[in-house]
């Protein structure tokens, strides 16, 4: 029986045993470690559906930027802070996206730290009372939800110009001595932007080709994202000034000034003078349109008519005259012909079906003023016409500034010379008129028939204008006339020994 109980009792202790060891080999059937809190960045970015990407604090509140702190110190103390609390963390740790060189903190005026983004302190608003709301943006006109996408910012501030002498005064929105805080923009850094009260809608009047003035008024470009709620996006442009990009606003272009020395300045306004650079916000005037400017007229045609028989032109006493005119030059035809509507012309002849009217106004008139801005694609020859009497008509060579006029002279045997070249072939004894200070060529092939020209219309030698002329006299050979500014009013051109090879050059200014 003591052997039976003992058996028994050592049973007992080998199951025991078993029964500790299995549990102690199964360790799923100990309690789970609760899971670590997650832990938020003291800024974080959210997405919101009107604003986009926005600064939140780690709790999802939202932080704002206030206008007035665009020389990076906070202006929001005493009672506003109590409903704008700045917002501080010593020890910030940013969302993906952020970047810690845009964060800094500073003292305020009150002893209190606050942390700053791209130099605007931070706060949080009071009647933000959830996370994710966004009851703040536009209050005042002054608070605007902190985003790091805006391009421009909106700032308001104490106006002090800086003139040419160096010589400081506050100013107001008037641009006129003053103490007022001014609504104005800036770069999303606080740095003030300007505009010229010279330039144009969309046009920089200011910004030399070289870029020698830049440094004084720097040209300011940046890709427009977002800007502060009380300004339109869309009142943003773009131009381009000698290959580089500028901003514009409501067609103003924008610039830098050289002379500020810190983010916040305004010292431009004062320069050289109040208000010839102004700043510009949402109650600025759009930029005034480039006013088309009146071309500068070449010269005036005083035309008259002898009759049914002749145009006559106040330059000269040669009736249905030639005229000279040159490319991209603007004319003008002051026209009293009663009963005779004078015509440009493509072809010389009469009636309206040939009017050339490419840069012509008032084609036609008898009695006003034509203008005539000759086209570059003008073509050598154009005519002037009376729409009823054939008669009344001339030739209107048309010319390149600057080139050298160019003829072929020959003859029809000892009656006339003929001319080819500038736009007409084998014209017999044509008359010319001629511009002072421009370069004529004649290339001559008339063997037995020397030409001259002459100041006074004649054969023989002893009446040769010789002044500005070479090799005059050639039969075979290129003589070359530049008129002089002292040129008499008409000249002419005759054979040595034959009276009826002759014309009359009128000159001209």
């Amino acid at each position: 029986m003591k052997n039976l109980f003992i058996l028994l009792f050592a049973s007992l202790f080998v199951l025991n045993c078993s029964s500790d060891d299995d549990n102690y080999n199964e360790p799923n059937q100990e309690e789970p470690t609760p899971e670590e809190p997650v832990v938020e960045n003291s800024v974080r970015l959210r997405n919101d559906a009107t604003f986009g990407s926005v600064l939140t604090n780690s709790d999802g509140f939202t932080l704002y930027f206030f206008a007035p702190d665009a020389k990076g110190d906070a202006n929001c103390l005493g009672g506003c802070a109590d409903n704008w609390p700045a917002f501080f963390d010593a020890d910030l740790s940013l969302d993906a996206g952020l970047q810690a060189s845009d964060f800094g903190t500073i003292t305020r005026s009150d002893g209190e730290s606050q942390n700053t983004y791209k130099g605007w302190p931070l706060y949080t608003f009071i009647n933000d009372t959830q996370a994710n709301q966004i009851n703040g943006d536009g209050a005042g006109g002054v608070w605007f939800v902190g985003k790091p996408d805006y391009s421009i910012m909106l700032v308001r501030a104490q106006l002090v110009g800086r003139d040419v002498n160096g010589n400081e005064t506050n100013l107001n929105s008037a641009f006129e001595p003053g103490d007022e805080d001014t609504f104005y923009i800036t770069d999303d850094r606080g740095n003030t932007l300007y505009s010229f009260v010279n330039d144009n809608n969309g046009i920089n009047n200011f910004t030399a080709s070289d870029f020698s003035n830049n440094s004084v008024w720097p040209i300011f470009h940046t890709d427009i994202q977002n800007v502060p709620s009380a300004l339109n996006k869309e009142g943003f442009g773009v131009i381009d000034v000698f290959g580089e990009s500028q901003l514009t606003y409501k067609g103003w272009p924008l610039y830098y000034f050289g002379g500020d020395d810190n983010r916040g300045d305004n010292f431009g306004v004062g320069f050289p003078s109040a208000g010839v650079w102004p700043t510009v916000n949402s109650n600025t005037e759009v930029a005034p349109e480039k006013e088309e400017e009146a071309p500068v007229v070449e010269k005036t045609f005083e035309v008259a008519n002898v009759g049914a028989t002749a145009y006559t032109f106040d330059f000269t006493d040669v009736q249905n005259t030639e005229l000279e005119l040159t490319r991209g030059k603007t004319y003008e035809f002051n026209v009293n012909t009663p009963g005779h509507p004078f015509f440009i012309n493509a072809v010389n002849s009469t009636g309206t079906d040939n009017a050339f009217n490419d840069g012509v106004t008032n084609n036609g008139a008898s009695n006003g003023t034509i203008v005539f801005t000759v086209p570059e694609t003008a073509p050598d020859i154009l005519f002037y016409n009376c729409e009823f009497h054939g008669s009344m008509n001339g030739r209107i060579r048309i010319v390149d500034e600057d080139a050298t006029r160019a003829f072929q002279v020959g003859n029809n045997g000892a009656t006339s010379y003929t001319f080819s070249g500038n736009g007409f072939s084998d014209v017999e004894n044509t008359n010319f008129t001629f511009k002072r200070g421009a370069t004529y060529t004649f290339s001559v092939s008339t063997p037995g028939h020397p030409f001259l020209i002459n100041s006074v219309q004649g054969t023989g030698t002893g009446n040769a204008f010789d002044d500005g002329v070479t090799n005059n006299g050639a039969s075979d050979g290129t003589i070359t006339f530049q008129v002089p500014e002292s040129a008499p009013d008409t000249l002419f051109y005759n054979c040595e020994f034959h009276g009826s090879m002759t014309g009359t050059i009128s000159i001209i200014d």
